[in-house]
C-alpha cells in the first residue's frame, strides 16, 4: 500500500506559511505520512499579492501541489473559498479533511489525530501547541537557505558578537484598497517602552536591532540613550533577509505579528527573553510561546 499523505494548504505571508507548515509537518511525523504542500492560494491572492516563500528554508523532500490558474483571479479565489466550505460540510469526496473552525481557538483534536488515508490540513494553526513536540525537527527544517551579500553577512556578524535584541514593528501591514484601516490594531509606543524596560531590567548591555515595514515611525520615537541599529531590506527577498537576521539575535521584542513571532521562535539562545503583546481578543493575534513575557499596551 502506498504511503498516506498529509496535504497542507499554505496561505498568507511568511509567518502564516510557517504555522501552516509546522502543524502539518508534526501531523505527518506522528502518522508516518508523507507531506505535500498545496500552494494554489498564491495564484489568486488579489488583496496582498503574496508569494510562496518556504522555498527559502531547508525543508526535507516533499511534493508541491500547484495548478495553473484558469479563471480570473477574483473568480479563482472565490472558487478556492467555495471548495473549503464544501470540504467543511463533507461534500468533497476522496480525502479526509481537518479544517480549522476559528483561528483564535486552539483545537486539541489535532494533536490526537491519526492519518488513516490522505488528509488535507486547512487552517492557520497559530499556536505553538500544535507542533511543540516536534520543535527540534522543525528547527532543522527551517534552517535558512539565503544568499546573503557582504553587508548582510557583516551585520549578522555584528549581531552574533553582541547581546543583540531584535525589535519588530509592523505599521503598514494590512493596509490595502480593500482594507484601508488594516493598521488600526498596530502596537503603540507605550508597548515598546514597556517591552524595552522588560529587556533592560533583565539584560546587561543590550544592543537593539529594529526591524519593520515603517522604520521611520520607530526611529522618531526611540529613546536616544539606547543603542540601536535600524534594519530594513526591500525587494523580493527583503523580508526573508530580515527574518534571518532577526533569528540571529539573542533576545526579542515582537509585534502582534506572525512574522516576528517566528523570528523569536527560531532564535537559538536557550535563555532568550521575549516580551510579546498581551492578547486583546483582536481578529488576528497569536498566543505567546512558552516562557515569553506578555506586556500590556
Amino acid at each position: 500500500m502506498s504511503r498516506r499523505i498529509v496535504i497542507s494548504k499554505i496561505v498568507g505571508g511568511i509567518g502564516n506559511q510557517l504555522f501552516c507548515y509546522a502543524a502539518a509537518r508534526r501531523l505527518a511525523l506522528t502518522s508516518d505520512a508523507a507531506l505535500c504542500l498545496d500552494v494554489n492560494f498564491f495564484r489568486s491572492d488579489i488583496n496582498f499579492g503574496r508569494e510562496y516563500r518556504l522555498d527559502c528554508f531547508a525543508l526535507p523532500p516533499h511534493e508541491i501541489l500547484q495548478s495553473p490558474r484558469l479563471l480570473p483571479a477574483r473568480a479563482d479565489l472565490y472558487l478556492w473559498r467555495l471548495k473549503r466550505r464544501l470540504a467543511a460540510s463533507g461534500l468533497l469526496p476522496g480525502y479526509d479533511y481537518a479544517i480549522e473552525a476559528d483561528p483564535r481557538v486552539f483545537e486539541p483534536r489535532l494533536l490526537g489525530l491519526r492519518v488513516e488515508r490522505n488528509m488535507v490540513l486547512d487552517g492557520y494553526w497559530q499556536d505553538e501547541r500544535y507542533f511543540a513536540d516536534a520543535a527540534s525537527t522543525l528547527r532543522r527544517d527551517l534552517d535558512f537557505r539565503l544568499e546573503a551579500d557582504t553587508p548582510q553577512r557583516e551585520l549578522a556578524a555584528r549581531i552574533g558578537s553582541s547581546t543583540a535584541v531584535a525589535v519588530h514593528s509592523r505599521r503598514l501591514h494590512g493596509v490595502t484598497p480593500y482594507n484601508p484601516a488594516g493598521a488600526k490594531d498596530s502596537l503603540n509606543m507605550l508597548y515598546y517602552m514597556n517591552a524595552l524596560k522588560a529587556i533592560t531590567d533583565r539584560v546587561s548591555s543590550p544592543e537593539f536591532f529594529c526591524f519593520g515595514d515603517d522604520p521611520n515611525w520607530l526611529a522618531e520615537l526611540w529613546r536616544r540613550d539606547v543603542p540601536v541599529t535600524f534594519v530594513h531590506h526591500t525587494g523580493r527577498t527583503g523580508e526573508m533577509t530580515d527574518l534571518w537576521l532577526m533569528s540571529q539575535c539573542r533576545h526579542f521584542i515582537i509585534a502582534n505579528s506572525t512574522f516576528s513571532w517566528w523570528g523569536a521562535w527560531l532564535g537559538a539562545a536557550p535563555d532568550k527573553i521575549v516580551p510579546a503583546p498581551r492578547p486583546k481578543k483582536l481578529q488576528y493575534e497569536v498566543k505567546s510561546a512558552t516562557g515569553w513575557i506578555e506586556v500590556d499596551w
